[in-house]
């Protein structure tokens, strides 16, 4: 009986301990869930407070910045080329070559005689060729026309180089194929380096290419 007895008084005072434990558990339970309550909403009301200072705010309209012109001292703009050139619109762009190339000459007609080449302002002539190397990575442009023109034998002294030196400084550059003169040019990327710019070459005189690496020459180009 006394062995029951302290057994039952035992069992007693853990039912105690384990209740005022489960009380204790039940108190910080309350609390931390009344903490995130509160953290939530502080975290709502600093949103909600950014939403309107940002609404409040005057909208900023943006200005689409203009391209920068592009004037050679004799005042002939060549922004438009610039623009053709940077969005890849070759075909576009070797006709706005021709027809710059043909203002700057004086020229009211569609072709450029050997002295126009010859007279060409160098100022003019770097800008047109810078442009078409820059934006075709080095593919394309008087320059790099003038480099195959030499490596294929050809002299810059403006004289005519002859068939043979022809017929192969046009293969390189990709305007004869198989033989044949092509009819259409390949206004591409992926055209053969040195393959445009072309409208330019509408000269009277089958020399037009040597007379413009003779240029390109005494112009340091």
């Amino acid at each position: 009986e006394a062995i029951a007895s302290q057994l039952q008084s035992q069992n007693e005072a853990i039912a105690s301990q384990l209740q005022s434990q489960s009380s204790q558990n039940e108190a910080i339970a309350s609390q931390s869930q009344s903490r995130l309550e509160s953290q939530i909403e502080a975290i709502a009301s600093h949103l909600k407070s950014q939403r309107k200072a940002i609404a409040s705010q005057p909208k900023q309209i943006s200005k689409p910045v203009p391209d920068t012109r592009i004037l050679s001292s004799s005042g002939f703009d060549y922004s438009q080329l610039n623009r053709l050139l940077k969005s890849g619109q070759w075909k576009a762009a070797d006709e706005e070559t021709a027809k710059m190339m043909l203002a700057v000459a004086g020229q009211t007609g569609r072709y450029l005689d050997d002295d126009d080449i010859k007279n060409f302002p160098c100022e003019d002539l770097r800008i047109i060729d810078g442009l078409w190397v820059k934006h075709s990575n080095g593919r394309f442009g008087f320059s790099v026309q003038k480099q195959i023109y030499i490596n294929c034998g050809g002299k810059p002294d403006g004289s005519y180089p002859g068939d043979t030196i022809w017929k192969r400084y046009c293969d390189e550059v990709g305007w004869r194929v198989n033989g044949s003169y092509l009819s259409l040019i390949t206004f591409s990327a992926a055209a053969p380096r040195g393959h445009l710019p072309f409208g330019w070459r509408k000269v009277r005189v089958m020399g037009g290419s040597a007379s413009l690496a003779h240029r390109l020459v005494t112009c340091s180009i």
